[in-house]
């Protein structure tokens, strides 16, 4: 369970692991000391700050260390060990870090990078409203332009580190155009710095876990800020948000990796001391499955989100990796939680062990930073895209072995001329291969040839004669086919469909 580095990181990034483990093991207690005093951990932040921490994915420039995703998720890793700081680590860095680098003019970078790599100020990301969780798009605060500042009206809410920080990253709508909103041009980005008129903490929020760290609603009443806080163009707020979502989804998992690191350690620990049926209980088969099962998972997750940061450091935008990261690390904790509570039996369930602790921790990390479900969406949705999900697969018909089989050979109909007859054939021949499932426009196309358009044509008038059922898409275009029985009739005898396996019996036939 040694802190493993990779052969990829730099040597960098190999001396600022060794060297910000041993700093987590030397405060580990110190940590453990806030959480039962309920006391936000300014005197460890501090420290995490003197040794320049927070500037870890900061380029040198800017008075950061300059070591990329791959060193912001060593230092999460291992702060993620620090309850509470690692979360603020995580929070800080969410707060524009990767929008600043894309999108802040040089006069802001200026300014602003610097305070972000010394970690005298913290920050926090504000995007969730009343109105907007999952639907990001759907914020309602607004910020209005008047002179060479913007008015800002509205609230946001399950904001972690409210409070304490100084710097709040915010999203704001500055269109009410109906078509500015469906081009995702509505919002706009800001950074609203504490203290200013009319913007205060609203209530802090107790939540599942993040015991001490404080979780918020923000009001913003007629908060004048100058247009220099704005920050990327007025109306590109969704390209702003979405370029540092990468980030955040890795970073998010990362911090929660050590957590699984030291839930092992535990479970070695009082396994080896708790004795039941006069063994140990580290020596019951059950139990050291549990155990195996999350080093598999720790080691796992670790790996993917290592290699995810490589890709972001290498310019790749690994948006289905980073989705996976999020949402695999964060059930690896949670499932990590709940293992340990049921091996520790009764003492899992109370707080002096920390088991009990990570159960919730995880449950919050199926839900912040983008929940699961949105993130096997965005899985779903990009894979979706890739060339390799959408390459032609097609089954023919093979007549010696008597059964489809996946082929790259040209279709029994290929060179037909394109008429009702032979489109029909066609798609009442796939019935005979995949009988459950409709062709696509393209299908038919890949199987005869012939012109998209006259191949359309001539399935509306197969549809007109109830010959062939369709599904179209929300334009109202043929996006589906399949033969009706009619049509199925139409086009070949009924034995033609007809297939027995080799051993069925014909006297069972009918």
């Amino acid at each position: 369970m040694s802190d493993e580095t990779f052969f990829w990181w730099t040597e960098e990034q190999k001396a600022i692991s060794k060297k910000v483990n041993q700093f987590v093991d030397e405060n580990f207690e110190d940590a453990e000391y806030f959480f039962w005093k309920q006391e936000f951990p300014w005197p460890l932040v501090k420290k995490v700050a003197a040794e320049g921490y927070f500037g870890a994915g900061i380029p040198k420039e800017y008075g950061g260390l300059e070591l990329g995703a791959t060193g912001s998720c060593i230092v999460a890793e291992a702060l993620g060990r620090l309850y509470s700081v690692g979360h603020v680590f995580v929070v800080s860095m969410l707060a524009g870090l990767e929008q600043m680098l894309r999108y802040a003019t040089e006069e802001q970078k200026q300014k602003w990078l610097p305070q972000m790599a010394s970690g005298d100020q913290l920050g926090a990301v504000c995007i969730t409203e009343p109105y907007a969780g999952s639907d990001a798009a759907n914020v309602m605060t607004t910020a209005v332009k008047e002179g060479d500042e913007w008015i800002i009206n509205g609230k946001k809410r399950y904001i972690t580190g409210g409070g304490v920080s100084d710097r709040y990253f915010i999203y704001a709508k500055t269109s009410e155009d109906k078509s500015d909103r469906k081009q995702y041009s509505h919002i706009t980005s800001f950074i609203v710095e504490k203290g200013l008129p009319g913007f205060h903490l609203e209530r802090v929020n107790p939540l599942i876990g993040f015991d001490n760290v404080p979780n918020t609603y923000l009001s913003f009443n007629n908060v004048r800020i100058p247009d220099e806080n704005r920050v990327g163009a007025v109306g590109k707020g969704w390209n702003v948000m979405m370029a540092g979502l990468n980030f955040e989804r890795l970073i998010a998992g990362a911090v929660y990796v050590g957590v699984i690191k030291d839930i092992i350690k535990l479970l070695f620990y009082y396994t080896k001391r708790r004795v039941q049926f006069r063994r140990s209980t580290n020596q019951f088969p059950g139990v050291q499955n549990q155990i195996s099962e999350l080093i598999a998972k720790y080691r796992m997750g670790r790996v993917f989100a290592y290699n995810c940061a490589k890709q972001l450091d290498d310019g790749q935008e690994p948006m289905i990796n980073a989705s996976i990261a999020k949402w695999f690390i964060s059930e690896y904790v949670r499932d990590a939680g709940l293992l340990a509570v049921q091996a520790m039996g009764g003492d899992g369930l109370t707080k002096f062990y920390g088991a009990e602790r990570i159960v919730r921790e995880g449950k919050i990390g199926e839900i912040v930073a983008g929940t699961s479900e949105i993130q096997k969406m965005i899985i779903y949705r990009f894979a979706s895209m890739l060339p390799e999900n959408n390459e032609p697969m097609r089954l023919r018909w093979n007549d010696e072995v008597n059964a489809p089989l996946v082929s790259k050979k040209e279709s029994q109909f290929k060179g037909l001329e394109i008429n009702e007859e032979n489109i029909l054939k066609v798609i009442a021949h796939d019935y005979k291969v995949n009988p459950g499932l409709y062709m696509t426009p393209d299908d038919v196309r890949q199987d005869i040839g012939g012109s998209r358009s006259a191949i359309r044509k001539t399935f509306e008038s197969l549809e007109e004669k109830k010959l062939i059922a369709t599904n179209r898409d929300r334009d109202g275009k043929i996006a589906l086919v399949k033969a009706t029985y009619e049509g199925l009739k139409k086009a070949f005898p009924e034995d033609y469909y007809r297939w027995y396996p080799a051993w069925y019996k014909d006297e069972d036939k009918f």
